[in-house]
């Protein structure tokens, strides 16, 4: 075995590097305050790692709720298209009235986001205070 300091690999902090990517997602993404700050925290070290990745898959995906129009053509000889066009204005009025649910899904999922990375900010800040004491 060779412990040689020059040749002994430094350890990966792989923590870091994943903090470092996430990070650059979350600029590409637009999810910083105009300060720079992330718009939901995912860090810490009081609850574990699986809390915070979720935490951030949630901050990815929070506002991707929505329905796309998908009508399928009708092959049926002069009816076809006026079926196929009547089904998509019958989807349109659906998807309507879905979307705006969505958006209001939106605005519940962004909320309850904050709640919890605020939540665990606070216990973050409890466990520091504990180890100063």
């Amino acid at each position: 075995m060779n412990t040689n300091p020059e040749t002994t690999p430094e350890p990966v902090d792989v923590e870091a590097i994943m903090r470092e990517i996430r990070a650059e997602i979350r600029a590409k993404k637009g999810m910083l305050t105009p300060g720079g700050e992330p718009i939901v925290p995912t860090g810490g070290h009081r609850l574990p790692p699986e809390f915070y990745d979720h935490l951030y898959q949630a901050a990815l995906t929070h506002n991707e709720v929505g329905v796309k129009m998908n009508v399928t053509p009708v092959n049926i000889p002069i009816f076809g298209p006026v079926i196929t066009w009547l089904r998509g204005k019958l989807h349109e009025l659906v998807l309507f009235y879905v979307n705006q649910v969505a958006a209001q899904q939106m605005r519940v999922n962004t909320h309850l986001l904050h709640a919890v990375s605020l939540l665990s900010q606070e216990l973050e800040k409890t466990a520091d205070e504990d180890q100063l004491t």
